[in-house]
């Protein structure tokens, strides 16, 4: 596993330029826990930009695809592999490289910031590796977790980490947290302008925790009732404050050389010879459309005739003439020929994934969340209009009595979960894609997607990313390739 060999470092120039440009340090022995030229305020944005890509690029696509957001135009051919469920090994090898960079400088950026006894950062630290470990673990199931940053020779020089399993990682990330929560409550010394998240602001930092900790229990709940719905009870007994408008986590991009949305960046005219790949997915618009829902308009482009029109999933041997059919828009990356897409934002969580967590907690019962679960359902549509700058649409739209709009209050929880989980899909866009993908994997919801009729794989469908050719060719410790149909650890519906 390269990434463990050497210590990542981007240096503040470098930053300017993109994550593209580093520098990897071999010689780490004359400073035990760092590199002699890292500070706590390069370390952090490194580790940002990292997961940033990490986030934003491979698994954006695959997701916003298996998530039919998205399917492969006509005119291009660079996703098909991906609509017919049949993805290459190195499909998302940029993915799973750029989160390992991420979590190594969020691990010397912990190592640093104890040192320094800067527990801000620290706490920040830790706060995103548990975010980091836990997007690994739901691509790609088991993975070298205990072992993973140990390349360096103070650490053991552990240049074949062994896979850990995804229970072992999970109980990890609680660890993180737990740890993360300790700093808070200490304080001192936090970041500013080098928190490209937050900017430093420690209350949003601990909401996000908070809100991280409430997914991990309930992507457990399914494989341990019991003792989730305990944590989360445990969890709501301490009131913790979740994020909420305004508390967005998202990484913000400009045009400039190297400052672009990795996204847009790699799928520009520069990269692939003005080809756009992405066209909107006729399961994701029409849905929308007789939804009545007005963020169609900022998810996708409308065609030349003035309507929002999907191609079915899959059909990307079917001529269309280019504006016949919608694209995917500016706000979330998806026109690669129009330089607007440069600004999108990589999203990590956002507030309306935050209510709708809050609105399944209810749903189920859950600590202080219990009866709340109607209020939440409608925060996070409406943080969702908010952040699109839509909010004057909401009050029309959520009293139109469209389908999803009508959160069955005094039905079952299959139903309560089928309208959270479906309007997060909705809300999700191509902006979470990777996450609404996991959402699918874990509640079977939304459950109208179609089957590709390009499937390779009969009538199923992804259920997992695949391992790197870097891992089965480089890493001693690679326990061998899973197919994409072998279901990660909490995905048993």
């Amino acid at each position: 596993m390269l990434i463990n060999r050497k210590f990542v470092f981007t240096a503040a120039v470098a930053l300017a330029l993109g994550v593209s440009s580093c520098k990897k340090f071999n010689n780490v022995n004359t400073n035990p826990n760092v590199s002699q030229n890292a500070t706590v305020q390069t370390l952090l944005p490194a580790a940002e930009l990292y997961v940033g890509s990490g986030v934003g690029v491979d698994l954006q696509i695959a997701g916003s695809i298996w998530s039919q957001y998205w399917t492969q135009t006509p005119a291009g051919n660079q996703y098909i592999a991906l609509e017919q469920f049949n993805p290459g090994q190195d499909q998302a090898a940029s993915g799973w490289t750029n989160l390992y960079a991420g979590a190594e400088n969020l691990f010397q950026l912990s190592q640093l910031a104890d040192s320094l006894h800067k527990k801000s950062y620290q706490a920040i630290a830790l706060i995103l590796e548990a975010y980091t470990f836990q997007v690994i673990t739901d691509g790609w199931g088991n993975a070298p977790y205990k072992q993973a940053l140990q390349g360096q020779y103070v650490y053991g020089h552990k240049i074949n980490p062994q896979y850990d399993s995804q229970i072992v990682i999970y109980n990890g990330i609680i660890n993180f947290l737990d740890s993360a929560n300790k700093l808070l409550k200490a304080g001192g010394g936090a970041p500013t302008t080098d928190d490209l998240i937050y900017g430093g602001d420690m209350g949003k930092w601990q909401r996000f925790a908070n809100t991280l900790r409430l997914k991990v229990l309930l992507r457990e709940i399914y494989i341990d009732p019991t003792g989730a719905t305990k944590k989360i009870d445990t969890m709501y007994d301490g009131s913790p404050a979740f994020m909420g408008a305004g508390d967005d986590a998202k990484i913000t991009y400009g045009a400039n050389l190297g400052n672009k949305n990795p996204l847009y960046a790699e799928e520009s005219s520069v990269q692939l010879g003005s080809v756009q790949n992405f066209a909107g997915s006729k399961t994701c618009i029409d849905s929308m459309n007789n939804n009545g829902d007005p963020r169609v308009r900022v998810f996708y482009e409308a065609t030349s005739g003035g309507n929002y029109t999907g191609l079915t999933q899959g059909t990307y041997n079917i001529p269309a003439a280019a504006g016949s059919y919608s694209i995917p828009g500016t706000a979330v990356a998806g026109d690669g020929q129009n330089a607007a897409s440069a600004n999108a934002p990589v999203i990590l969580i956002s507030s309306w994934e935050s209510f709708f967590l809050q609105a399944e907690a209810g749903a189920r019962g859950l600590g202080a969340a219990a009866g709340n679960d109607n209020a939440n359902f409608a925060s996070g549509i409406q943080a969702s209009f908010t952040y699109y700058n839509i909010a004057g649409s909401y009050p029309a739209y959520i009293n139109s009595g469209a389908t999803w709009t009508v959160y069955p209050a005094g039905g079952t929880l299959a139903q309560k979960l089928r309208a959270i989980i479906t309007q997060k899909w909705f809300a999700m866009c191509g902006n979470q894609g990777f996450e609404a993908w996991a959402e699918y994997r874990r509640t079977g919801y939304p459950d109208f997607l179609v089957q590709p009729a390009s499937s390779v794989i009969g009538g199923q469908r992804p259920e997992r990313l695949l391992y790197p050719t870097s891992e089965s060719t480089s890493n001693a410790g690679f326990p061998g390739l899973q197919p994409v149909t072998t279901r990660v650890w909490w995905d048993i519906n």
